[in-house]
């Protein structure tokens, strides 16, 4: 039954996205097809293909142990298995290059997580001809492949080092032009652009490329020395997918960030604002009868949702304004450089980006939420996070109480103080009235 509900929804993704993937595939079967046609095959190259699957297996098993990143439509995910296809790129023919992301990527997804078979085999794909693509641009700048040649075929000339470097590119650029294609077209050239924004990832692929080379020069100097490289490949998975820091920092669910990130971020945010007599506002959102989404729909439908709205939050704000999930239904954002008027037009375009979400749930129907949001900036309504989080609570239920789907900023502090004890008003505490100074006109 999943497996027929994942096929439904395969036909019914967008036409161009259809075609891309077909396109993707008959190009890859092609690319094989050829290559088993016009390459002479050994056994030597055989062994090649062989070991360096058998490392991108054990790879993946050992990191399992620590965490694996799971794939997301909205963004194009690394890893690490790239240190053990470059060498097969650059020593062995192309249809060798477009082969072995089968057997470690099928592996991944029998152990590390079950998704969409049709993800699976276009991501496979798309990396298959990818390298496979690298693999031809060394063979066409360098005019060999490597296959039991020694170590000056890679690296013995300027033009062989030339073909190494455009072949790690031409393979970097086609996969990312491959699977962001797709990715633009389900969820919009947005996500595409953001990954190439996405410091920490290319880091993670100049790493990967760095180690494959370093692997492709142990095998050429000695096959046995590949294990010496093992040992720092599976650190640096370590480093970047234990998850440890990502835990810490992440809301696993809506991937913003946690409340304790953010409310440790927030607070330095504010601090430095007040330091340097700069602007910055917080947000807080909360969704409109969220309840009633996972009554009637179920709590996996609901956390969708949630998802949902955090992307949409994200995407309505600055890249530099840190959005957290606070718990529950509630979100909150810190803007830093913004005033009063720039925050209440952010919280505006929050409330719009959200009523625009539709979500599919199990069942097959259409989920669309709602947003109220609370707006506090500082000196106006305090000079610590914990203050600006209050005053944007009370805005944030003023809004629920003018009907929700709405936009409140809090008043100044006095006048909060006021509404909260009456005994306090200025005619009755002269205290209060030289604290707060003279009276605003309303």
């Amino acid at each position: 039954m999943k497996a027929l509900t994942r096929a439904r929804a395969s036909w019914q993704l967008p036409r161009a996205v259809r075609i891309a993937i077909v396109a993707v595939l008959v190009g890859y079967v092609a690319v094989i097809v050829g290559g088993v046609m016009t390459t002479g095959f050994s056994i030597r190259d055989l062994a090649t293909l062989g070991l360096f699957s058998a490392c991108g297996v054990v790879s993946v098993e050992v990191s399992l142990r620590l965490a694996w990143p799971r794939p997301r439509r909205d963004r194009i995910s690394r890893d690490f298995l790239g240190v053990w296809a470059l060498p097969v790129m650059l020593l062995l023919p192309p249809v060798y290059a477009a082969v072995a992301v089968v057997v470690p990527g099928l592996y991944v997804q029998l152990r590390a997580w079950r998704t969409d078979p049709l993800k699976v085999v276009y991501s496979t794909a798309a990396l298959g001809l990818a390298r496979a693509a690298g693999s031809a641009t060394f063979i066409a700048i360098a005019g060999h492949h490597a296959s039991g040649a020694g170590l000056t075929h890679l690296f013995g000339s300027g033009r062989n080092e030339l073909a190494v470097l455009a072949a790690i590119l031409v393979w970097w650029l086609v996969n990312y032009i491959l699977i962001g294609a797709v990715v633009a077209l389900s969820v919009g050239l947005h996500h595409v652009l953001a990954s190439l924004r996405d410091r920490e990832a290319i880091s993670v692929d100049v790493v990967d490329a760095s180690m494959g080379i370093l692997a492709t020069i142990a095998f050429a100097l000695r096959p046995e020395l590949v294990a010496v490289v093992a040992a720092p490949v599976l650190y640096m998975q370590h480093q970047a997918f234990s998850g440890l820091r990502s835990a810490v920092r992440t809301d696993l669910l809506t991937d913003v960030a946690s409340p304790e990130y953010w409310r440790e971020t927030a607070a330095r945010e504010v601090q430095r604002a007040v330091a340097s007599a700069a602007d910055l506002a917080v947000l807080m959102v909360d969704i409109d009868h969220f309840k009633n989404v996972n009554d009637r729909h179920g709590h996996l439908a609901g956390d969708a949702v949630l998802a949902a709205v955090a992307r949409a939050i994200a995407t309505a704000l600055r890249p530099g304004d840190l959005v957290g999930r606070l718990g529950g239904e509630e979100f909150a954002a810190v803007l830093s450089g913004s005033n009063i008027a720039d925050a209440e037009s952010a919280a505006g375009r929050v409330r719009a980006a959200v009523a625009d979400v539709r979500v599919r749930s199990d069942r097959g129907d259409w989920i669309s939420v709602t947003v109220s949001a609370g707006v506090a900036g500082l000196a106006a309504n305090g000079a610590t996070l914990a203050e600006l989080l209050d005053a944007a609570d009370g805005a944030l239920y003023a809004a629920k109480d003018a009907g929700r789907n709405a936009v409140r900023v809090a008043g100044p502090v006095r006048d909060r103080l006021i509404d909260l004890r009456p005994d306090l008003r200025p005619d009755l505490c002269p205290e209060l009235a030289e604290q707060a100074g003279p009276p605003e006109g309303r």
